[in-house]
Order: structure tokens, then sequence, then C-alpha cells
């Protein structure tokens, strides 16, 4: 019995000692982290806890031409007297005074002679104990001559000249570019320097009171980012307008040919137009003009389709006196078969020439082209040259034509 009892004495105090040990080594591991901790004070906050100033807010980059602007809020902490923004792995950095106000206060920063790309910006407030924020970082972009290098100027589709003004039509820029419009530059009956804009979306543009001889020139604006401070542009574009003469000269130039016969059939002949007889091969002398219902309009027309005389020389032309200077002759072409030969011709004198004779004697000439406009350049050098302009073919064969609706006449500066 007594020595039952003497075995659970010594389990207790066994246990009890144990306890005592597990206390102590608690004790112990509490005083060394203690210890830590102070020493992590000591190190760290011998000054006392760290006090972080107001954050900039809401920051935003906007890009520009070898430069940025950095902006953004700050709300809460009146305190703040500057910013510092780094960059380039804090190799760069700017410096920027604070005035707070009592209210919310709006701060730009902008950064010069940036080198152009991408970069990534830390903005840091510090306030007038020396504390400062937590980091804010905002990434942006810097453009350059590269990407001014790689700016298209808008196309135009074509300028003309008549009365006193110039009409021209755009084709319209893409908004995904970045492209706001054109800026053009040109001058008027005084002499004086006109400026106008173009609007992207715009396709046509009428310039009053223009000089004719002279060019314009044009470039295009672009925004490549809308948070942008700087706009950048395409290179100047030198233009030169063409002036529409074809009425000076030309009679019955078509559309809607009017004949001269009287006839109302199929075969007409053209008003205003010199046709030589085997163009007139449509019965009764008539002939030059086609008045065929599947037609859009009536056409000048040579044609020897089955049944129908042959065509070894002919002819459909006007004549006239050109001053000295600078042509295109235009010739909208319908159908044309593809025997024969057919020319559109200017050359000098009051008829062209016969059709073997064309490459040696006209001013220039070339092969028509069906469906779709003709044009012909031309110099004419003297001071008023008489020229003939129109249309010959050599359709000895059978099932041969040529169909043409409108002819232009325009002189360039």
């Amino acid at each position: 019995m007594a020595s039952h009892y003497n075995t659970n004495l010594n389990l207790r105090k066994m246990k009890t000692t144990q306890s005592y040990v597990t206390i102590l080594l608690s004790i112990a591991v509490v005083l060394v982290a203690c210890r830590k901790m102070d020493d992590y004070k000591d190190k760290y906050l011998s000054g006392g806890s760290i006090t972080y100033t107001g954050k900039i807010d809401s920051v935003k980059a906007h890009p520009g031409d070898g430069r940025i602007m950095l902006s953004g809020l700050l709300i809460a902490d009146p305190k703040i007297t500057e910013m510092r923004i780094y960059w380039n792995n804090r190799t760069d950095s700017f410096v920027l005074p604070v005035n707070r106000t009592a209210g919310v206060d709006t701060v730009r920063a902008i950064l010069k002679n940036m080198e152009e790309g991408v970069k990534t910006f830390t903005l840091v407030t510090i306030d007038k104990y020396g504390n400062r924020s937590v980091n804010v970082t905002i990434t942006g972009r810097i453009f350059g001559e590269v990407y001014k290098s790689l700016l298209l100027n808008r196309t135009l589709k074509d300028g003309l000249f008549a009365g006193d003004s110039v009409s021209l039509d755009w084709n319209i820029l893409d908004a995904s570019t970045g492209a706001l419009g054109s800026e053009l530059k040109y001058t008027d009956n005084s002499d004086n320097v006109q400026t106008a804009f173009v609007n992207r979306t715009d396709s046509k543009t009428v310039l009053k009171n223009y000089k004719f001889g002279t060019t314009f020139q044009y470039r295009t604006l672009y925004l490549p980012d809308t948070l942008a401070i700087d706009t950048f542009y395409s290179q100047y574009q030198h233009v030169t307008v063409k002036a529409d003469v074809t009425g000076v000269y030309l009679k019955n130039a078509g559309p809607g040919f009017a004949n001269s016969d009287g006839g109302t059939g199929r075969w007409q002949t053209p008003a205003d137009w010199i046709t030589t007889p085997d163009v007139r091969n449509g019965g009764n002398d008539i002939g030059g003009l086609d008045n065929g219902s599947w037609l859009p309009s009536k056409a000048l027309s040579i044609e020897a389709w089955s049944g129908m005389p042959p065509v070894p020389n002919g002819k459909i032309y006007q004549t006239f006196a050109l001053p000295a200077g600078k042509y295109i002759l235009t010739v909208t072409a319908g159908d044309c078969s593809s025997g024969g030969i057919k020319y559109i011709t200017v050359a000098p004198g009051a008829s062209l020439p016969d059709i073997g004779d064309v490459p040696t004697s006209a001013i220039a000439y070339r092969t028509i082209a069906k469906n779709t406009d003709n044009t012909l350049e031309f110099t004419v050098t003297g001071a008023s040259t008489q020229v003939s302009v129109g249309l010959q073919a050599d359709m000895t064969g059978t099932n041969n034509y040529m169909k043409a609706f409108k002819v232009r006449l325009m002189k360039l500066p």
C-alpha cells in the first residue's frame, strides 16, 4: 500500500516539475522575442513609429512630343510640401514643390527632354516633416521622331479649279489612327496666304478666290492619345491644281451628247464634232453617235459590227486654238472591242492625222482602254496653237467598236 502511494507521489512531482520547465521555457521564448522586437525598434523605429504622409491619388499619364505630363489629386494631407518623381530605376528624378490648399488640389508635373518610348514612373509625396508617402507607380509613353516619321498625310481624291475657286474631294480619315483633320494654306487673288481646316469626316472643301497657277499645301493633324498634351503633324504636301477648261474650248462634250441630224433612231451624228464619212456608216450618212437603249447615255461611237461597212480611217474630233501650257485630255470610255486600232489623239492643225501617221504626227496619243477614264497629258508651246482632239480608229475587220460617254479638257498650272 505504501509502495503504491509513493509511486503516485513521485508521478505528481514529475508532472509538476515538467510544468515548471514548460513555463520557464515559454517565459524564455517570450523574453527572446521581446528582445528581438526591442532590437528592431532600436534599429528602425528609434524615433518612434513610421508616419506616412498622404499619397497622390487618381494619377494619369499624358503623352507628349519628347515630354510627358503626370497629373493627380492631393486629397487628404494638408502638410504635403513636395512631390518627387523617379524613373529609369530611380536614376532620374524630378522634384515638384507643392502649395497645399484647404481643399482637394490638382498637381501637374511636365517632364521635358524625355527619350521616346514607354517608361514607368514612381511618385512620392513628402510633408514638411520629411515624412514620405507610399510609392505610387504609373506607366506612360513619350512620342518622338520615330512616331512622327510614321504619320501619313490624308489622301486627296481630286482637286479642280473652276471659276475663281478650287473644289477638293478628300478621302475620310480613320478615327482609330488618332487623325483629327488637315490644315491647308493657299494663295488668293490678292496674293494673301489663306488658311483652312478640314475636319476628319469632311469629304469636300472649297477654296474661294484661289489664285490659279499656284499650289496649295496641306498636312494632317494627329492626337495619338485622348490624354495627349501635344498635337502631331505629318509632313506638308504640295498640290498642283488643274483647271477644267472643257467649256472654254470643247462643245457638246457629254455626257448626254446632242445629235445634229435630228434623227431618233439608234444611229445619230454628234453635233459640234467633225466625223469622217466612214464613221457615218449607220445608213443615210448618219453615224458617230450611238443611242442604244442599253447604254447609260448617248455615246460617241466608231463601230464596224456585222453587216456594217468597215471603218479604215475613222475620226471624231474638234479643232480649236490653245494657249501655251500643259493640258490633260480625259475620255471616259464605255465598252470597246479587243480588235482594231483605237486611239485618243491630240494633234497639231485643223484635223487629226490618218491612223497610220498618228505615232509620228500627233502631239500625244494613247490606245483607248474600255470602261475607264483615259487620260492624255500634253504640252502646247506656241502662244496660240491650233490643235485637234478626239477619237480615231482602224476597224477594217468586223465586230469592232469603241464608245465614249464624256470628254474633258484640263489645264495644269
